[in-house]
């Protein structure tokens, strides 16, 4: 379990090549084509956060929601780190797939995409007075074009229904605020996490978060 609290984002890039192999080679449905995509860009990104360039964990915990430290480990540890990124966040990416025909079971991470830039791209680069943080890139080339394509299709097969919008938000709300915030953020945010980051971790994009930081 150790090798997969350091390692997630590292598995989860080779699992984003795989997936992108497989919706090349398989038999899918446009709309499963895109969510495969999706997927495979959820991957990409998440290991521009953390892996390369990364810096994320230590933008959250000193940039994003300072809360006095330890900057290795609160609020953002590597417990809760694999629990929203991998464990809770692969699944809500990928079960859409196998059920292409709910739509707001698709709906619902192509909003959280569009979330992402409000996040990424506002949110956060106000914070650190910044035009890119760990995300960005991907957010802008992959999820918004993604999911927009995903809105295109859907649309050219006929109208969204209301109750699928509404579905779709309540579901993207409650991975949000129970899976992300509550859970993730709140039960397993501790300062004395047995689960820090690396100093290697730390250390990734460190001499522009300390820029941005210092601001």
């Amino acid at each position: 379990m150790r090798f997969i609290r350091r390692h997630w984002y590292n598995v989860g890039l080779v699992l984003g090549v795989l997936t992108l192999a497989w919706a090349f080679v398989g038999h899918f449905t446009t709309i499963q084509f895109i969510l495969l995509l999706n997927f495979a860009v959820l991957t990409v990104h998440q290991f521009e956060e953390y892996g390369w360039p990364g810096g994320f964990p230590r933008i959250m915990n000193e940039g994003v929601l300072p809360k006095g430290g330890p900057a290795d480990r609160y609020v953002l540890n590597q417990n809760n780190a694999l629990w929203v990124n991998a464990i809770i966040g692969w699944p809500f990416y990928l079960i859409p797939v196998f059920f292409p025909d709910v739509i707001w079971l698709g709906l619902a991470p192509t909003l959280f995409g569009f979330g992402q830039f409000g996040f990424h791209g506002l949110f956060v680069n106000s914070k650190l007075k910044s035009f890119y943080n760990p995300g960005l890139a991907t957010v802008v080339l992959g999820h918004l074009p993604i999911g927009i394509w995903y809105l295109v299709e859907l649309y050219s097969q006929g109208a969204i229904p209301l109750l699928d919008w509404g579905l779709a938000l309540i579901y993207t709300a409650s991975f949000v605020v129970v899976g992300m915030f509550f859970i993730g953020f709140h039960v397993l945010a501790d300062k004395n996490s047995p689960y820090p980051f690396t100093s290697e971790e730390m250390k990734r994009f460190r001499h522009q978060i300390e820029s941005q930081i210092a601001r």
